[in-house]
């Protein structure tokens, strides 16, 4: 039976099933394109199964049991392309299948399954190159082997059988299934070669990206006309400008114009096609002008001969230019200093066997230049006789290359017949072909001085090798040379392990360093030295040591060595610590007694009367604290004592001397007083401190002070006396009710606790709309017009009424609350500017006055003021800023210069208060740029005709117009003044005459007045 076109197009249809492979491939490398997953193996190896079983089940079948599909070509290709566990799972579907079809050929067709995979397998692991490399022609023999080898199969059948399935089905069984496969095999190396291509881009791509970005070398693209069109960001810091700043320019510009000519002339030759491209070393000017030496590698890219842009690789090489010129320069310094320094310099011709030597060669030996200069000749005569051998062996184990450098020390004859120590240190320069040494130089240096030092140390070490105290020998710059075995047994260092190293290595890092400065400018000074110093031994632990340390000159007396001698003292020094603390502290809590109280008090109040400041003191009764006792023990009042000094100490500050003056009373000093403040805020700390509860036992306890305060010496000068005071005190605290403290006098008392209340209220004054503004007039003297206002700040105590801004304003400088106060005010005079203008005049202008403190760091901040006038959609003229001279003297601060000029910037105007009473000097009103000035009113006081205070006042307004500036007089209270005044040309008056201060409504009303009379 004959293959008919039945059969023939059955077989085309399983093989174009096979092409489901390749998508199946294609779905398989998109998922995992190195390694396929376990997981995706197996779903592959199935869905090969799965095409498999649709193969086998539209075969052309030969006869009854015999069938022809394309499950060879599915196999194989999977075994080849698809590794071994897809295709294992695909021959085990496949083969089941063909066992479950049965016939007589089921075996066979297992068997071509089995066959077919195996190959596609084997062929896949041990074919040397990589599957995108199978050719056609290689695939074809691939799938003429499967096929042969099916066909081969079939010599199980009987012979007949067999001779009659090969003659039906050989031929196209060999001429078309080897070619499918051959097809289907290229689409699929096809894919593999397009997959490596993909990857070999990116990774080109990744490569171009990382050197471009990260690469030490500088890279620009530029457009044929010069410009940048990109550069990367070490070009960036190669030329110091930023991205941005550089696609602005053109390379051209950048070129120092000395290599602008030849690199021109090589861009212009390379554009023209005559030259793909070039490398030239040049040089750039930075975007701080320094010159910056490059090596630049550049080319084109062209299309269709024109070029498209220019890539360039920019190497700095500024520092190898550097470096050659460095050494260019060191070449020519050795030189110079070889002509004329004190070495003898030697130069030995080794072929030739010639030495050649200079002028201080000869000197050093006694001769003179000419008694050497045609002698030529090596020879070890001069060497001495002990020596000769070392120099020889020395020079002969560097010239076989044993060691890197000849250096010795030896004996050489003058010519006096004297021996001179001499170092010669030498090497090989030069090397011929075969790498045999043709050159040596060297030079002789003249050591006979160090030498006979060396010995004299050598000596001296004789001396104290066996002394009881630790010696050390150091040099000039206290690096230890040697030590002697006392060292050793008190520090616990070798001389091997403490032999170069600086003298300082034993003393301890606790050592207070001005003692190093006190030794160091004694050793300069004297030459010698002697104290003590705590050391560190070996083990970590800590030692006092007594220190004596002498000098060793040379003849110009530089120092050569230093002699350093150790004792140790911590024994002693333990024994004088225990008895000074007995005497000085209180064995209980640890705090300092009587004794050193005492001393403490005097020492501060010695410096407090040198620098004219103040010292506190505080004495403390612990209220109550015999009940402690009686309830819960002496032992437990001994541990609220303890807790108590702990307190205490916490309270104040590190110099600050807290003791125990006896039983539970307790005194602190507080030293270097500006003010007496600072002592209440102590004081009521220690009150907080205090108050909170004691845990003796499993028992809470409270206990309070009364606390007496005094101070020195407006209280007193005599410790007794300031005692005495402060106990007196202590006793009024007590009889206030306890839990307080009181100041020795009752003004002393009454200004201290009026200022404490005034600056604890002030913090809440503005949160409980205790403060307000009043204004006070200024009027156009000219005109009579009302134009300006100034605000004023007013404080409604609720306790103690009306409180001057002259009280209140200082604590609130002192404690920083006249920033937040002096924010509030602005926001509330821009606010009623704002609404004044908008309903009467639209020029009007407020003054507001600020503190210094507001000038300074941690100020206010200016710029929510301007934004605060933005909101309000003001000008800043309808603002003026009024400052005080002293501000002006702090002038030198960068923060008030900067806050006066953004004033300036955004049109507010400056007037300088009580011109006149101060220290300014004229340059600070130009410095300043100040816009009006405001006589005191203590010249305007007792203004008459041809006075003082007339003529201050004229030239006061004379000197204001000519500086550009408006005068406004404050104090104006009587007609007579008034036209005084505006006679003398002055601008604007502020007084009683016109109005006092008013509250907001009142002066509405006397604005609205005055418009309608004008």
């Amino acid at each position: 039976m004959y293959m008919n076109s039945f059969g023939l197009l059955t077989l085309t249809q399983n093989a174009a099933l096979l092409l489901a492979m390749f998508f199946i491939y294609d779905m398989a490398a998109f998922r995992n394109r190195t390694v396929f997953g376990f997981y995706w193996a197996i779903f592959t190896g199935i869905a090969l199964g799965l095409i498999g079983i649709i193969i086998m089940l539209t075969p052309w079948e030969y006869a009854p049991g015999i069938i022809v599909d394309s499950r060879a070509v599915l196999l194989g290709i999977s075994g080849l392309f698809f590794g071994t566990i897809p295709t294992l799972i695909a021959m085990v579907i496949t083969a089941t299948l063909r066992l479950f079809q049965g016939g007589g050929a089921a075996v066979i067709g297992v068997l071509v399954i089995i066959t077919s995979g195996t190959l596609g397998i084997a062929w896949r692991y041990y074919r040397p190159h990589p599957l995108s490399e199978l050719s056609f022609r290689e695939i074809y023999l691939f799938g003429v082997i499967i096929h042969g080898v099916m066909l081969a199969l079939t010599f199980i059948f009987p012979w007949e059988m067999t001779l009659a399935v090969l003659s039906n089905i050989s031929l196209p069984v060999l001429l078309l299934y080897p070619l499918i496969t051959a097809l289907l095999g290229m689409l699929f190396v096809q894919r593999l070669r397009r997959n490596q291509s993909t990857d070999a881009l990116k990774e080109s791509e990744f490569l171009f990206r990382s050197q471009f970005d990260l690469g030490s070398i500088g890279i620009a693209i530029t457009y044929p006309g010069k410009g940048w069109l990109r550069v990367n960001p070490r070009l960036c810091e190669i030329l110091g400008y930023r991205e941005e700043e550089l696609l602005l320019l053109n390379w051209s510009e950048l070129t120092h114009p000395d290599d602008r000519h030849l690199d021109l002339y090589q861009y212009d030759q390379m554009l023209t096609g005559e030259e793909d491209g070039y490398s030239l070393d040049k040089r750039f000017i930075r975007k701080d002008g320094e010159s910056v030496y490059v090596h630049m590698t550049i080319s084109c890219y062209r299309v269709d001969g024109a070029v498209q842009f220019v890539i360039a690789g920019i190497l700095d090489s500024s520092e190898r230019k550097h470096a050659e010129d460095k050494i260019r320069g060191r070449k020519e310094q050795l030189l110079s200093v070889l002509s004329g320094s004190e070495l003898g310099f030697w130069d030995w011709n080794i072929e030739a066997n010639t030495v050649h030597r200079n002028a201080r060669w000869a000197e050093m030996l006694g001769y003179r230049f000419e008694d050497i200069q045609n002698d030529t000749s090596i020879n070890l005569d001069s060497v001495h006789p002990n020596d000769c051998g070392r120099v020889w062996q020395s020079v002969t184990d560097h010239l076989e290359g044993r060691t890197a450098q000849h250096k010795i020390e030896y004996r050489m004859r003058t010519r006096q017949g004297e021996y001179k120590w001499i170092l010669d240190c030498a090497k090989i320069v030069n090397y011929g072909e075969d790498q045999q040494p043709l050159r040596m130089s060297g030079t002789h240096t003249d050591i006979t001085k160090r030498k006979l030092a060396e010995e004299s140390m050598q000596l001296a070490s004789m001396v104290y090798q066996n002394s009881r105290e630790a010696m050390t020998v150091t040099d000039s710059n206290g690096n230890i040379i040697t030590t002697n075995p006392a060292f050793t047994e008190m520090t616990g260092y070798s001389a091997d392990e403490i032999t170069g190293k600086s003298h300082t290595f034993i003393v301890s890092k606790q050592q207070d360093k001005r003692v190093y400065q006190r030794m160091e400018l004694a050793l300069n000074s004297t030459g010698h030295w002697r104290g003590e110093v705590s050391c560190r031994h070996k083990n970590g632990e800590n030692y006092m040591a007594l220190l004596g340390i002498n000098s060793i000159y040379n003849e110009d007396r530089s120092v050569h060595r230093r002699v350093a001698q150790f004792s140790d003292i911590t024994e002693r020094k333990k024994s004088e610590k225990i008895i000074w603390k007995q005497a000085n502290f209180d064995n209980l809590t640890g705090l300092s007694n009587r004794q050193m109280f005492h001393d403490q008090l005097l020492h501060e109040k010695n410096k407090a009367q040198r620098r004219g400041l103040n010292v506190g003191l505080l004495f403390l009764d612990l209220d109550r604290f015999k009940a402690v006792n009686d309830t819960l023990g002496h032992n437990m009042g001994d541990q609220l004592l303890i807790d108590v000094a702990q307190r205490l100490r916490n309270c104040v500050r590190k110099r600050d001397l807290v003791s125990r003056f006896g039983g539970d009373e307790f005194t602190v000093i507080i030293g270097g007083l500006k003010n007496t403040q600072s002592v209440e805020r102590v004081a009521q700390k220690i009150l907080c401190e205090l108050a909170e509860p004691f845990l003796l036992g499993e028992q809470n306890v409270y206990i309070t002070p009364s606390i007496g305060i005094t101070f020195y010496p407006k209280d007193g000068e005599a410790t007794e006396m300031l005692l005495k005071n402060a106990d007196q005190a202590m006793y009024s605290a007590k009889e206030k009710g306890r839990n307080c403290y009181h100041y020795f006098t009752n003004s002393m008392q009454e200004q201290v606790e009026r200022g404490g209340q005034l600056a604890n209220d002030l913090r809440y004054a503005l949160k409980k709309n205790q403060l307000e503004l009043y204004y006070q007039p200024i009027v156009a003297l000219g005109t009579g017009q009302i134009r300006k206002a100034e605000a004023l700040i007013r404080w409604h105590h609720p306790e103690l009424g009306m409180v001057s801004p002259a009280e209140f304003i200082p604590i609130a400088e002192e404690t920083g609350t006249i920033v937040e106060i002096g924010d509030w005010v602005f926001r509330q005079a821009a606010d009623q500017v704002a609404h004044w203008r908008r309903e009467y005049q639209n020029d009007f202008q407020v003054s507001i006055n600020k503190s210094p403190v507001q000038f300074r760091e941690g100020g206010s901040d200016i710029t929510s003021w301007l934004e605060h006038l933005l909101a309000l959609g003001l000008p800043g003229q309808a603002v003026v800023i009024e400052i005080t001279e002293g501000l002006l003297l702090d002038g030198s601060s960068r923060i008030v210069i900067d806050k006066l000029l953004a004033f300036r910037d955004s049109g507010i105007e400056v007037s300088l208060d009580d011109f006149g009473t101060g220290y300014s000097s004229m340059s600070y009103l130009r410095k300043f740029h100040i816009d009006n000035l405001k006589i005191d009113q203590s010249f305007v006081r007792n203004l008459k005709v041809d006075s003082d205070d007339m003529i201050l006042c004229e030239a006061i307004i004379i000197m204001a117009h000519k500086l550009g500036m408006q005068v406004i007089a404050e104090g104006i209270e009587n007609e007579e003044q008034r036209r005084l005044l505006s006679a003398a040309g002055c601008d604007y008056g502020q007084g009683y005459l016109f109005a006092k201060p008013l509250p907001e409504k009142d002066f509405s009303c006397l604005l609205l007045r005055h418009i309608h009379v004008a």
